[in-house]
């Protein structure tokens, strides 16, 4: 449903071999949804409505080559420059910061300290 088909890309249902294999019986929910997407669209749609730009770009290509002659390709533009977005945040967050701040340290109770110094000792 999302893919936007050309007139000239459309097909007729008997010619795909998978719609064979669906069961005749279709539950009333299903048909219901169905009614309400299909009624989701605000007019009819038109697929004459749209151009294949690109077919048509490539035939006027074939025919000049045809008629022999010289196809020449467009300039290719620079792509754009990719920004690293961890050094882009890591810029933002300095210049904000001013200076980086220091770890704090942790100041264990007296009990806790007591205890750390006896697991050293051990």
């Amino acid at each position: 449903m999302y893919t936007l088909h050309h007139a000239a890309e459309i097909r007729g249902a008997e010619s795909i071999d998978e719609l064979k294999t669906i069961p005749q019986k279709v539950r009333p929910e299903e048909v219901q949804l169905a009614k309400q997407v299909i009624g989701t669209f605000a007019k009819p749609l038109d697929l004459s409505d749209y151009r294949d730009e690109y077919r048509e770009g490539l035939q006027k290509i074939i025919d000049a080559k045809i008629a022999g002659q010289e196809v020449v390709a467009p300039s290719i533009e620079a792509p754009p420059r990719v920004v690293n977005l961890m050094d882009a945040l890591r810029k933002s967050l300095d210049s904000v910061s001013g200076q980086k701040k220091k770890a704090a340290k942790a100041e264990l109770p007296k009990a806790a300290a007591k205890a750390e110094g006896k697991r050293k000792r051990a």
